[in-house]
């Protein structure tokens, strides 16, 4: 099990420029197809990489729930969202993210997934806290694929992986992008069947 990432190393890795060049940030939300006024969750929101991208997206009418079970990134999150004014920052848990409403539309997990200890009940936990008709994108490294920036050692997980573990909780694959070069980028849709037995 890979090590959580180290909050100190965000402006050096996380907030680095030359990041937008390889990660596409506006690229994903456009393909994520938000609308103005949807309630998307930022699912281990680290410094807030993606929140402004997401706040623009769903409007003032929207909220983008920023959660994080580091407190470290806490500060941070809290600056930025102040800035935006639809952004709210929760202070989740390894098991549950505890958001503070259960009408959301989209769920984003931005090179997070592979910290996930315990996927398959963390997948589950998300149905108390989606709409019907949510959506949940995976975006993360697979160190099987060859593009550039290469996977971080102890930080990749296989994209056949995340689509069994996410299809044992109740999710089923609906798009699947390949313009990121060494990150997969998959969009599951809530399974008929929902979470699944063992569901919370």
């Amino acid at each position: 099990m890979s090590p959580l990432f180290d909050p100190a190393r965000a402006p050096e890795l996380l907030d680095d420029p030359a990041r937008d060049r390889w990660q596409q940030p506006a690229r994903i939300v456009r393909t994520l197809r938000l609308k103005k006024g949807d309630v998307v969750a930022d699912v281990g929101a680290g410094s807030g990489y993606l929140m402004q991208h997401l706040s623009g997206a769903v409007g003032p009418g929207g909220m983008v729930v920023a959660e994080e079970i580091q407190e470290a990134f806490l500060p941070e999150l809290q600056r930025r969202a102040t800035r935006l004014g639809n952004v709210q920052v929760v202070l989740g848990t390894a098991e549950n993210p505890r958001f503070p409403r259960r009408d959301i539309d989209y769920f984003v997990l931005l090179t997070v997934y592979h910290e996930v200890r315990q996927p398959v009940p963390f997948l589950r936990a998300l149905h108390r806290y989606a709409k019907p008709g949510a959506r949940l994108a995976v975006i993360d490294f697979d160190a099987g694929r060859k593009g550039g920036p290469p996977a971080p050692v102890g930080h990749e997980v296989a994209e056949r992986a995340v689509i069994a573990e996410a299809r044992e909780a109740g999710w089923e694959v609906a798009e699947r992008h390949d313009f990121l070069p060494s990150q997969f980028f998959l969009v599951f849709r809530r399974g008929r069947t929902g979470a699944g037995p063992g569901a919370p």
